[in-house]
C-alpha cells in the first residue's frame, strides 16, 4: 500500500511545496511499486465496464426510452468535466494527516461500491418505501437507478484523477513513462475483466 504523504504546515499556502513535510514513497519491493500505485485504476475500470454494459439494458427494462438513456449517460462526460479538476484541486490543497491523495482514493472507492450496489438493488431499495408493482415504486426505482449511475461516474472520475496525480507525486521523472504505461495496462485489464463480469449480468 502507499505510504507517506504530504501534510501542509501552513494552511494559508497549502500548495507551496516548500511547506510540505514528509515525502512520497511506496512500501514494499520495488517491482510492486507501479502495480501498487495503479491498482485503483484496475478496480474502477472494472466497475465502469460493468456499468456501461449493464446499465443501458437495465434502464430500458425500467421503461426509459433510448433517448432518455442517452441523457442519463451524460453523467460520464459531465463528471469528467467537473469532478476531476475539482477533486484534483481539493487533493492538491489537502493537509490530511493521511496524505493528500489517500483519503480521496479511499472515499471514492467506497462511494463507487455503494453506487454499484444501489444500481443492482434499486427495486429492492424502492420496495422499502413503496409496495412493489405500483406506479410510485416504478418511478422511485428509475430515480434511484439514475442517481446510482451519476454516483458511480462521479466517484470513478474522482478516483482516476487522484490516482493519476499520485503517479506524478510519487515517481521520479525517469519513471513517469513507465507509470503511465502501467496505468494504461491496468485500464486495459479492467476493461477485459469487466467484459467477462458483465456478460452474465446482461443475459440473465
Amino acid at each position: 500500500m502507499t505510504g507517506g504523504g504530504f501534510v501542509g504546515v501552513a494552511p494559508a499556502s497549502p500548495i507551496d511545496p516548500s511547506r510540505w513535510k514528509g515525502f512520497p514513497r511506496v512500501l514494499g519491493p520495488s517491482f510492486l511499486h507501479l502495480p501498487t500505485l495503479t491498482i485503483g485504476l484496475l478496480g474502477v475500470q472494472i466497475l465502469w465496464s460493468v456499468e456501461m454494459s449493464y446499465a443501458s439494458p437495465y434502464l430500458i427494462s425500467l421503461g426509459l426510452s433510448t433517448s432518455q438513456v442517452a441523457l442519463v449517460f451524460l453523467a460520464g462526460p459531465v463528471s469528467g468535466l467537473v469532478v476531476q479538476p475539482l477533486v484534483g484541486a481539493l487533493a492538491d490543497t489537502s493537509t490530511s494527516r493521511w496524505g493528500r491523495r489517500r483519503p480521496f482514493i479511499l472515499g471514492g472507492c467506497v462511494v463507487c461500491v455503494a453506487g454499484m450496489l444501489l444500481l443492482g438493488y434499486t427495486r429492492g431499495v424502492a420496495a422499502w418505501v413503496f409496495a412493489p408493482g405500483g406506479h410510485a415504486h416504478g418511478v422511485l426505482t428509475v430515480v434511484l437507478a439514475v442517481i446510482s449511475i451519476f454516483v458511480i461516474d462521479f466517484s470513478i472520475n474522482a478516483v482516476q484523477a487522484v490516482d493519476r496525480a499520485l503517479l506524478v507525486d510519487t515517481l521520479p521523472p525517469a519513471q513517469q513513462a513507465a507509470g503511465n504505461a502501467c496505468a494504461a495496462l491496468m485500464l486495459g485489464l479492467g476493461s477485459v475483466v469487466g467484459f467477462f463480469v458483465s456478460v452474465p449480468l446482461v443475459f440473465t
